[in-house]
């Protein structure tokens, strides 16, 4: 994934308009998935709460990277149509010759077209670049991370991973 600071996390999370609700869709979706999960989200809500931006970044800045997953899952709540709207344009224009490039094995991912693989996904990060852009969402490493994980599964992006730039791999997606 790509690298992100606190500030990016804190700025993402800040242009919601309703984080509160979002933790709470996140937490009777997602809490489900184990006891972590659950915790995270109550704890995140209980900072929300307070209405306060200082005890919000102070949660982030104590759970961030090492819950970096839970935070990018919590993207998909908290901004379902930008979501939605640039995960559906990537998969409507490139799915479908995306997957021609590559192979899935109990070895791994194989990439059969390295060159088309990643001009594809590249173009994807430009893609949700353009879509955050016109959603009025910061563009930022994190948002993009958050994208990146609803397009690619994960063994897809750690092979993507290795063909671009700044983009390390991810092994659980929330």
């Amino acid at each position: 994934m790509l690298p992100t600071t606190i500030d990016e996390v804190v700025a993402a999370f800040e242009s919601a308009r309703n984080l509160n609700a979002a933790l709470k869709s996140f937490l009777k979706r997602e809490g489900k998935g184990g006891p972590q999960i659950a915790a995270f989200a109550k704890d995140f809500r209980s900072a929300v709460g307070t209405g306060r931006s200082a005890t919000v970044k102070h949660f982030i800045e104590n759970n961030y990277p090492k819950r970096e997953l839970l935070f990018v899952g919590v993207v998909r709540y908290v901004f379902p149509e930008a979501v939605e709207s640039i995960v559906s344009k990537i998969v409507d224009t490139y799915a479908e010759e995306f997957n021609s490039t590559y192979t899935k094995s109990d070895a791994g991912v194989q990439i059969s077209n390295p060159a088309r693989f990643n001009e594809i996904a590249k173009a994807a990060v430009g893609l949700i670049e353009e879509g955050l852009r016109s959603a009025e969402l910061p563009v930022s490493n994190f948002m993009k991370n958050a994208l990146l994980v609803c397009v690619f599964e994960s063994d897809v992006l750690a092979a993507a991973s290795s063909l671009l730039p700044g983009v390390s791999s991810c092994e659980v997606v929330v």
